[in-house]
């Protein structure tokens, strides 16, 4: 009994300290917080917000133009708009855990406070992981949609241009009558159509590559800033265009298809491989060693 009080104290006093020390980084860390945003406050009164990037900064992150697009689709999806700001905020995740921690102390009524404090501490790194992890996830799912849908927003802008409308009206039209097939990417073309009414069509393409620096839209905007430059005949480029995307995307494809046999040899050799090993020496062994 005295050797259980006696651990029973050294748990207790292990577990205040643990408490005490955590509080002290949570302190640490909101009186960093406060006064960052002290100074960037500071920074916007006297005009030097918000401050230029250097080269490194630029080469190590993502560049303004790409941000400013994930968000817009981040706020135009609830779910990830939900997902991004329990990430950027700390408070939320702190309130997530103390509720999650108070559902598990009570449908735990018997739990030592050893197995609470693991499940808080749990509960906390899922908490601070999951959702930053979840929304690029989801984030990267639906920029690879758009990408897929690309080469028939291209189909049916071809099809306006043939029809006698022009550039920006052909893109107008099909991005408003795209909701229903992508709504991402037609919110995306809405953005451009609109900022082309203000800096241009082709600074407007520019920005849109600069945006979503993937292969189909760089391919996309190149052949419309072509025939805005040279006035060429935009009709069957586009079809070749669309067509080009489809063969990349089934190379894309066949290349996948190709490297899962070597992706499948893991799995095979551990789960097929090695239990029929076990299976063909086991009796050989039980005969050996008839005692074991």
């Amino acid at each position: 009994m005295v050797v259980n009080e006696e651990s029973n104290m050294i748990l207790g006093t292990l577990l205040f300290y643990l408490a005490l020390t955590l509080s002290g980084f949570l302190v640490f860390f909101l009186a960093v917080s406060n006064k960052k945003k002290l100074s960037r406050n500071q920074d916007i009164i006297s005009g030097m917000y918000p401050k230029e990037k250097n080269n490194k900064e630029t080469q190590k992150n993502k560049n303004q133009q790409q941000v400013e697009l994930e968000q817009l689709i981040i706020t135009n999806n609830k779910f990830l708009n939900i997902l991004s700001t329990i990430d950027k905020n700390i408070k939320v995740k702190l309130f997530i855990t103390l509720i999650l921690t108070g559902i598990y102390a009570l449908f735990n009524l018997d739990a030592e406070r050893k197995s609470l404090a693991i499940a808080g501490a749990v509960i906390f790194v899922l908490v601070i992981l999951i959702p930053g992890s979840l929304a690029n996830m989801i984030l990267k799912r639906k920029i690879k949609n758009m990408m897929t849908d690309l080469p028939g927003f291209v189909d049916l802008v071809a099809i306006c241009v043939q029809t006698g409308m022009t550039i920006n009206a052909a893109l107008l039209r099909v991005a408003e009558d795209f909701k229903i097939l992508n709504p991402d990417l037609s919110y995306v073309m809405l953005r451009i159509i609109r900022k082309a009414e203000i800096i241009g069509l082709p600074s407007a393409l520019d920005t849109l590559a600069v945006s979503l620096p993937t292969r189909e839209i760089r391919m996309f905007t190149t052949v419309l800033q072509q025939s805005l430059n040279f006035g060429s005949s935009i009709y069957s480029h586009l079809l070749q265009l669309s067509s080009d995307m489809r063969e990349l995307q089934l190379l894309t494809i066949e290349e996948q298809l190709g490297t899962l046999s070597a992706k499948m040899s893991v799995p095979l050799i551990l789960f097929i491989m090695f239990p029929i090993i076990i299976l063909i020496v086991a009796p050989g062994v039980m005969r050996v060693f008839p005692n074991v």
